[in-house]
């Protein structure tokens, strides 16, 4: 449907009970929250096994040993709840609000409002991964902001536009990742590639390049493996869903499926190629290098264009460069600014989700189903309904 404005939602929705809008499963509040967060906790520990599962197999080794196996237990644990508590107190924050606003619902106080009260929760994940969670839904609302832009006629959001937007970002973004290499602890990312330090000029040795054995391993190794990932995510997205019939699945794919590869491995390819050619050429590293190397490897970007992909790069290196503003003392670390951000982007995407899903970003439609178990779904639908009988 396409979007709904304030005064189609509150005509139509202002006066009813909550329970037609907020938890259809039971009239009572707080009978039905029983359904809502059992639900919600089932949903959230589906959806957050997959994403901590590929998360943590991609750090191979590492995750084996006890200790960390017992974080990587406890971090999927915080998300779960994380995830259980946002999607159940969406409808008792909501529930609340209407009996605040003298049982009526107000087009910002049915989801928005709810959902930026309840991103305080993003607290209960560790900081090594709220940052990531931060970031994410910074970009998604970005993305939506700009859809908004382009649906207006402001702004035209073509294929060329995307890449030079996403060419600036990774040179950015890579030049600053090298130049906090020798940090102990770097800013944690959503990225595709943690770029590698600079290698300091020595005597005694004669690679000038910032890696171990040759150029052409060094740049097919890194290609390889990223190709091999961008494979691996578009067939999973293929065949899973298909598992019950593995022949006609696979007879499904086709060249669409590698595009995503071939991003990830002529992205990471060139990037290395270039900076190994002018360690080669100049006779020392320097993080400058960062700048044509990540700017030519955004070409790649042409392979598979995605408007989250082009405003990741350039949040990412914005985030990075706000680290660094927090350490010198130019940003106040008093005012908990990254928090705000993040309840504002989440209050935001929800309500987005309901009121104009033809630009929402997709990935927002994926995760409320998700975590919530399937209710958004009933709750959408009996929205849509009451709406459609004011509009006949």
């Amino acid at each position: 449907m396409a979007q709904i404005s304030k005064h189609m939602f509150e005509a139509a929705c202002s006066n009813v009970h909550c329970s037609e809008i907020l938890h259809p499963w039971n009239r009572s509040c707080w009978t039905s929250s029983i359904q809502t967060y059992r639900d919600s906790f089932i949903g959230s520990a589906k959806f957050y096994l997959i994403i901590h599962l590929a998360q943590n197999l991609m750090r191979g080794k590492k995750v084996l040993t006890k200790k960390e196996l017992i974080k990587a237990g406890e971090n999927y644990l915080r998300s779960t709840i994380l995830g259980a508590m946002i999607s159940g107190t969406c409808v008792t924050f909501g529930c609340i609000l209407r009996l605040l606003m003298g049982r009526k619902f107000t087009f910002f106080t049915y989801l928005m409002l709810p959902n930026t009260l309840n991103g305080l929760f993003i607290l209960l994940e560790p900081p090594s991964r709220r940052g990531l969670v931060i970031n994410l839904f910074c970009n998604l609302a970005i993305e939506y902001m700009l859809r908004c832009l382009e649906r207006a006629g402001y702004i035209a959001i073509t294929r060329g536009k995307q890449t030079v937007l996403f060419m600036l970002g990774s040179a950015l973004l890579f030049y600053l990742m090298r130049l906090e290499g020798e940090k102990k602890n770097r800013t944690p990312l959503l990225w595709l590639f943690t770029a590698e330090k600079v290698k300091q000029k020595t005597d005694d040795e004669q690679n000038v390049c910032p890696h171990k054995g040759t150029c052409t391993r060094y740049i097919a190794k890194g290609a390889g493996i990223y190709f091999g990932a961008g494979l691996c995510v578009s067939l999973a997205k293929t065949l899973l869903p298909k598992l019950r019939t593995p022949i006609k699945a696979l007879s499904t794919v086709r060249y669409n499926h590698f595009k995503l590869a071939l991003f990830f491995g002529s992205y990471i390819g060139i990037y290395r190629a270039i900076v190994c050619y002018l360690c080669r050429s100049r006779g020392y590293d320097s993080a400058l290098y960062a700048l044509p190397a990540g700017c030519i490897a955004g070409l790649s970007f042409l392979f598979k264009p995605n408007l989250g992909f082009a405003i990741a790069s350039l949040t990412g290196a914005f985030k990075i460069f706000s680290t660094t503003l927090y350490e010198k003392k130019m940003l106040p670390d008093n005012i908990p600014l990254p928090l705000l951000l993040y309840c504002f982007c989440q209050g935001t995407l929800f309500h987005t989700r309901f009121m104009d899903p033809d630009i929402c970003p997709s990935y927002m439609f994926n995760l409320i189903r998700s975590v919530s178990n399937g209710r958004s779904e009933i709750l959408y639908a009996n929205m849509l309904k009451i709406i459609n009988k004011i509009a006949i």
